[in-house]
């Protein structure tokens, strides 16, 4: 059993994973892992590679999180946090929506998006002798990074709004909840995989946006912190650093006098990095990065950021300079919570109509134009290669910039790898969503959300947190898209009182698995585990079933 080692609550009030338990493969293999994998891997980081999962016992899909213990275990306390924070975001999601569902139907909830629909939920953990393994919801290959990069830059009216306004809802919701996320950034928003139970229909009135606003999840809380008490932790990633964060620069070598000296941060540096986020949607480009990290860090400490001319004299973009101008706030106490800025007219009330506009925005107020911002000699107007967060906890250990070489390798590393949870599925075209331009609408968002809440997963379903064996790996499973959880409900419970050894043997022989209604030809599956080379199935009327769920052995598409 974990000892508790620090003040991370888990899973009863237990700190996991602990740093006193290696595991051996003897040890792990007592326990059979309830997930399969896919060989090819989604995506892969420094730490941990991505892959597709499967839950054998209720046929879902899963992203699987594989953290490489052997690179990780000085800096344990990361993973601890971050199992720690996710637990508490998916406890509360849960809490919410049943708490919505025990509402009128016809209640007006007054907003478009719901924060807690868009943030990443874990669903299980686990270890291995060789890994510590994060279950989380599978997301489209395709992530906000991606979306501008290849569109060069988005509508400010269709996506740059609804999109700053759904990662404001999720700000407000995890604000509110002490929870500081500290890496909000383009490759860290990713979106919801689209599925047959989660497609919304287009309704009705006079304005447009992007209806994939809908599927917006902040991902990857490995830097977030739940705390009322703030940080002096430098963290994060350099162009989205908030002057608080800057400041911190070397408190991991400095004396107890100095890191005294140091104002702890809090909430308004997700708030800094939405502004950054929110000008990269509409410009293509980071508002303070210049040829080196030291120029851009001091660029930001005094808020100087490029400013283009011609959208600085355009009549569409003046709510959108006032929005940054309250986010780009040198003094962190000063600066806009997420909370206020739901009440700015760049998203108020199209996205918020159960708020009014604030009046003390001053919209008439152009951006200043001063002598280094129409100059383009320092900043750099290239879109950003994809940024990997910095970490420096005070753990004796500086920060370690990256020379000017391992840069332009990154630039052409990031660009070809993912650090979070996607699928290879491809996204289907942007599709324009009606949405009435203000006042109330009743049960709007829950007319729009493709969030779904999932049922809990059956304790014999779960690994929660146990040392178990490698999960089997295939080159390729599938389910068919029209099977959704409730549509099985006959097959899992079929599936648990029948998976055992014979079972998981038939698998590794390349076995196919067929569930019709509550029937499950166990025979088939036991013959198949007594044979020394996988059957062949036949091509009858039987295999194009809806609900058929297929393990298939052969070679890396």
């Amino acid at each position: 059993m974990p000892k508790t080692t620090s003040n991370y609550s888990c899973l009863d009030d237990k700190v996991w994973p602990t740093d006193d338990r290696h595991g051996s493969e003897e040890d792990s293999a007592e326990y059979k892992c309830t997930y399969v994998t896919k060989k090819a891997a989604l995506g892969d980081g420094h730490f941990s590679v991505v892959k597709e999962c499967m839950n054998t016992m209720t046929k879902d899909r899963y992203a699987m999180k594989l953290v490489h213990k052997s690179l990780v275990m000085d800096k344990l306390q990361i993973i601890q946090r971050e199992v720690s924070v996710l637990k508490k975001v998916s406890s509360l999601i849960r809490e919410l929506e049943l708490l919505h569902q025990k509402a009128s139907e016809d209640r007006n909830h007054g907003v478009v998006f719901e924060g807690h629909h868009h943030v990443l939920q874990l669903f299980d953990f686990f270890e291995t002798s060789k890994n510590i393994v994060l279950i989380t919801q599978l997301c489209e290959s395709e992530d906000l990074y991606d979306k501008i990069l290849n569109a060069g830059h988005l509508d400010l009216e269709t996506q740059v709004k609804p999109f700053t306004a759904c990662l404001l809802s999720a700000l407000q919701f995890l604000h509110s909840n002490r929870i500081i996320h500290r890496d909000l950034k383009a490759e860290n928003v990713l979106f919801r995989l689209k599925t047959k139970t989660n497609m919304i229909e287009l309704p009705r009135d006079d304005a447009t946006y992007d209806k994939s606003a809908h599927d917006l999840i902040l991902a990857d809380f490995g830097l977030a912190l739940n705390t009322d008490a703030g940080s002096r932790e430098f963290v994060g990633t350099i162009s989205y650093l908030a002057p608080e964060l800057v400041a911190c620069k070397n408190s991991a070598k400095s004396s107890s006098i100095q890191y005294g000296r140091l104002k702890p941060y809090g909430t308004a540096v997700d708030v800094w990095a939405l502004g950054v986020l929110c000008y990269f949607m509409a410009c293509g480009y980071m508002p303070f990065d210049c040829e080196t990290d030291s120029e851009t860090m001091d660029y930001i400490t005094k808020s100087d950021y490029y400013i283009d001319e011609d959208m600085s004299n355009d009549e569409k973009f003046k709510e959108f300079w006032s929005f940054l101008d309250k986010c780009f706030e040198v003094d962190m106490e000063e600066r806009a919570t997420a909370d206020d800025l739901s009440s700015h007219s760049f998203v108020c009330p199209q996205y918020f109509p159960n708020k009014s506009p604030n009046p003390a925005d001053d919209l008439s107020k152009k951006p200043k134009l001063r002598v280094s911002k129409s100059s383009t000699s320092l900043h750099s107007l290239e879109p950003p290669s994809r940024s990997a967060s910095t970490v420096s906890l005070n753990l004796s250990e500086s920060l370690r910039l990256p020379d000017t070489r391992e840069t332009n390798l990154n630039k052409i590393r990031e660009t070809l790898r993912k650090t979070l949870s996607m699928t290879s599925i491809k996204r289907e075209p942007n599709v324009l969503l009606n949405v009435q331009n203000g006042g109330g609408s009743s049960n709007f968002s829950r007319a729009s959300s493709t969030f779904k809440l999932e049922p809990e997963l059956p304790n014999t379903a779960l690994m929660n947190g146990c040392l178990c064996a490698t999960p089997e790996s295939y080159s390729n499973f599938t389910t068919s898209p029209a099977m959704s959880r409730t549509g099985s409900k006959n097959n899992v419970q079929t599936v648990v009182g029948s998976w055992n050894e014979a079972s998981m043997s038939a698998l590794n022989s390349g076995a196919t698995l067929a569930f019709d209604g509550n029937s499950y030809d166990s025979s088939r599956l036991h013959k198949a585990s007594q044979t020394t080379s996988p059957p062949v199935s036949s091509s009858t009327a039987a295999d194009t079933r809806k609900d058929k769920i297929i393990f298939q052995l052969g070679e890396d598409e």
